[in-house]
């Protein structure tokens, strides 16, 4: 009776392997449900509560100084560039060099810095 081979794929990295099914498949005994009773809370922790998950740091963003006429985006930080300003309205008219589309954009949401 011919071998049946299968593909390793949990090492690290690339490195796959095509190894025999017997080598793969656990034995019956490995299958069984863990002893609840083997089970221990967390250290410090009541029954029922999560352990606190650790913050990620934030990315530090650094702003360079803008090229006259133009501005960012404070939501998203895009860069756009100024063809029209309507003091009145209070809205600038800006072409975003990201998409290349034109918007018409409150003041108070975009910033010179």
């Amino acid at each position: 009776m011919a071998k049946v081979w299968v593909l390793d794929t949990e090492t690290k990295g690339t490195g796959a392997n095509v190894v025999p099914l017997e080598k793969v498949v656990r034995p019956p005994e490995e299958d069984k449900a863990p002893d609840r009773s083997a089970r221990r809370r967390p250290e410090g922790g009541r029954a029922g509560e999560r352990p606190k998950r650790a913050k990620r740091a934030e990315p530090e963003r650094t702003a360079t100084a803008l090229p006259p006429g133009h501005v960012r985006k404070k939501a998203t930080g895009e860069i756009g560039k100024v063809l029209a300003v309507d003091a009145r309205a209070g809205t600038a008219t800006v072409r975003w060099l990201k998409s290349g589309s034109t918007s018409t954009v409150p003041l108070s949401s975009v910033a010179r810095r």
